[in-house]
């Protein structure tokens, strides 16, 4: 029988795949953000049909340092993944780990073909260069992993979910003074991130912060004007409840 399909962190996967993920992330000790799912057929051109079965994941590591990219690899390869860190230097894409789960019942072709290239010690890229990531597990399946470890430890706590209130006294406070930190200080940043996102672009990634010489009270007040002008407010540069009525749109909750 196919293995069962799941959405899971919001990427087309199944049951087997998503427990292999959860144990692997368990090992390392941090929840991995998954770029690409499974059952994603002619879905990226680069993955050359591997992800067009089951069994298929990508993890991204543009934001980790090296040590985290090899211990998403280690992890992986530990419960049973055909796991290989990809790096910009190898192809077009960024850097991330590419994941096969040896013994899924719902492999594609390519994927098939990429952990036969695993237990050769390759690469699974078309290079078949020799493999680059930690030996020892090219035998290792997920059945294998449960029999010896049958009793996994606490899941991964996923990270906190992301602070979306605003305090209009903080707002207040940042017109005029410069120095800000705690709470308040984090509520400045968050209306700064918020208007450079690309769905709002009321000001650009290099204005969240004041060019060198400029006070933050007035880098704030001018970029407070930029976000009125925007959204066709009068440009007072005081961040008021007409303001703050605009991020509530967006999810944000305005406190006094």
């Amino acid at each position: 029988m196919p293995e069962a399909r799941i959405i899971w962190r919001g990427k087309q996967l199944n049951q087997r795949t998503v427990a292999m993920i959860q144990a692997a992330e368990r090992l390392a000790k941090f929840q991995f953000t998954i770029l690409q799912g499974s059952y994603n057929k002619g879905g990226v051109a680069a993955s050359a049909g591997t992800h067009d079965g089951g069994g298929a994941v990508d993890v991204a590591c543009a934001d980790l340092n090296q040590a985290q990219r090899q211990a998403v690899v280690l992890a992986l390869r530990q419960v049973g993944f055909a796991a290989w860190l990809r790096t910009p230097a190898q192809s077009n894409w960024p850097y991330h780990v590419h994941a096969i789960a040896q013994g899924d019942k719902d492999l594609s072709r390519g994927a098939a073909n990429q952990v036969a290239e695993y237990r050769r010690c390759r690469n699974g890229l078309a290079s078949r260069g020799r493999d680059d990531g930690p030996p020892g597990y090219y035998g290792m399946t997920w059945e294998l992993y449960q029999h010896y470890h049958p009793n996994p430890v606490p899941g991964v706590q996923p990270p906190p979910p992301p602070n979306t209130t605003i305090s209009l006294g903080a707002m207040e406070y940042a017109r005029t003074h410069d120095s800000m930190s705690g709470v308040w200080g984090a509520d400045r940043a968050q209306v700064l991130a918020w208007a450079a996102h690309p769905k709002v672009a009321a000001i650009s990634q290099a204005e969240t912060r004041p060019p060198a010489g400029v006070p933050w009270h007035l880098h704030f007040q001018q970029m407070v004007r930029k976000i009125q002008l925007k959204f066709k407010l009068p440009a007072t540069g005081v961040f008021n409840a007409a303001t703050g009525a605009v991020m509530q749109r967006y999810g944000y909750t305005i406190i006094a």
